[in-house]
């Protein structure tokens, strides 16, 4: 396949522009063409009628008309005219004109009355009866002739007539080429207007393609070429953010791998050295410190399934109650260390949630460190939940030093801390909140942080109830 270095063969404005010629060409001509048509039909009907080729014709019939005082017998008089042309076509008038023209004889009620071509029948149409001759007797108009279409073509134009007929078509094809070539101006122009920023897009394009996520489209107008501009734009916000937050997550990775690896390895290089013994103690240091790797790592490996969408739970029917007391008290010696005060309030009943109780031991365990984490002593944690009536809020809220309004939205990134000083024995990995999130919005659920009122920090998030669940599909398994 050809890359996009090299030169295209064909360019998009040339395609465009032999498109729309070929366009141009096709109405231009057509209209062309019919007009002129038209032009020499309506001419030559104009030419032969009012031309003075028909006023004998006209003079005979008022007179027949004045005599019968109606057109009574009028049709065989004209196929004996006819008659007689046929067998003579040199002789003269006759009774009745030039044999040889062919035409209709009309009444004011628009009734066939006279037809040199065959015998008379039906009524003609007021568009026939306009381009006829009317025939007046007495000031009155007694009937139309209507030359045929066959003679009004048939016949030779006077010198005169053919050379404005050619001046026409002339004027015709003139402006048919004048039209063309503007149309070709204003499609070159517009064609312009939109390959200049498709082009620009791909300047852009290959630019990030080779590896300069800054670049950014020009965005013009709000057509649909603005519109993918601006839709471009985004996606490159987006790639330059993903590729800052790999890299950055890449050195924190490293980071918080390195700072246990080089207390382990320090300690056992001790101990070989002779300069720490290998005792108890010192075994179990650097057993913590293996304890800290593998929690870690699997800590990485679940935020890998979730973003893979590979994080599988093992759902049932859970009594939230019950689950929380649990909880809290599994966590009550950790607060009575520490000197927290560690309360749980709920209602006496909640609906049930469809849930891996594993998962949200995890998802609470990891709130409830944190917050016993950082609030200082006397302080209080409390654990809520409350019913909404399709979902269930769980809340853990402290009155600690709280997170300024500004970081609130980064709490739940990866390897995030408030303050970058602090190390991983009082900071963490970095790794609970956007663990807890992703555990919660798999089980169809959200989460987010807010200040708590009077001062601190509360965390939340939503599981929607049993019900909920499989009216959604969602079957416990």
């Amino acid at each position: 396949m050809p890359s996009w270095k090299e030169p295209l063969r064909f360019p998009l404005y040339w395609k465009g522009m032999l498109t729309f010629l070929a366009v141009i060409l096709v109405a231009v001509g057509t209209v062309a063409l019919l007009s002129g048509w038209v032009t020499e039909i309506e001419f030559r009907r104009y030419a032969f009628t009012q031309g003075g080729r028909w006023e004998q014709q006209v003079v005979e019939l008022a007179a027949y008309y004045a005599e019968h005082n109606s057109w009574e017998g009028v049709q065989d008089t004209l196929q004996t005219t006819q008659r007689i042309g046929q067998q003579d076509p040199g002789r003269g008038r006759g009774g009745m004109g030039p044999p040889m023209l062919d035409f209709r004889l009309v009444d004011p009620e628009m009734q066939i009355m006279g037809d040199t071509e065959k015998s008379p029948s039906g009524t003609a149409s007021q568009a026939e009866l306009e381009s006829g001759i009317p025939i007046e007797v007495q000031g009155q108009v007694a009937g139309y002739l209507l030359p045929s279409t066959q003679t009004q073509t048939a016949l030779p134009l006077d010198p005169p007539q053919a050379q404005f007929l050619s001046r026409v078509r002339a004027a015709l094809w003139i402006a048919a080429l004048a039209a063309t070539v503007v149309a070709l101006i204003v499609g070159g122009l517009l064609f312009r207007s939109i390959v200049a920023p498709l082009r620009r897009l791909t300047v852009a394009s290959q630019t990030i393609a080779e590896g300069d996520l800054t670049i950014r489209a020009p965005v013009q107008g709000h057509d649909e070429v603005a519109q993918l501009a601006d839709a471009f734009n985004q996606m490159a916000g987006s790639l330059a953010r993903a590729e800052k937050a790999r890299r950055n997550q890449t050195a924190d990775v490293a980071h918080e791998l390195r700072t246990p690896l080089t207390v382990l390895q320090g300690a056992l290089e001790a101990m070989l050295d002779g300069v720490y013994p290998t005792d108890r103690e010192n075994l179990l240091a650097a057993q913590a410190q293996v304890r800290t790797l593998a929690r870690l790592v699997e800590d990485l490996r679940l935020l890998a399934m979730a973003d893979a969408g590979q994080l599988r739970l093992h759902t049932a029917p859970l009594d939230l109650v019950a689950f929380l007391r649990e909880v809290v008290e599994a966590h009550r010696l950790q607060a009575q260390e520490r000197a927290v005060n560690m309360t749980l309030e709920t209602p006496p009943t909640l609906p049930l949630v469809t849930a891996d109780r594993d998962r949200l031991v995890q998802v609470m365990g990891n709130l409830l460190s944190n917050a016993l984490r950082y609030v200082p002593e006397g302080r209080h944690v409390a654990v809520r939940a409350t019913d909404q009536g399709q979902e269930i809020t769980i809340t853990v809220a402290d009155d600690g030093p709280g997170v300024p309004t500004e970081n609130l939205s980064h709490l739940f990134e990866r390897f995030w801390r408030g303050d970058p000083t602090r190390r991983r024995a009082t900071g963490g990995s970095g790794l609970g909140l956007a663990i807890a999130r992703h555990i919660v919005e798999a089980h169809g659920g959200r989460a987010w942080a807010e200040p708590t009122p009077g001062g601190g920090l509360t965390v939340a998030f939503t599981l929607p109830t049993a019900a909920l669940a499989q009216a959604d599909g969602e079957v416990p398994g």
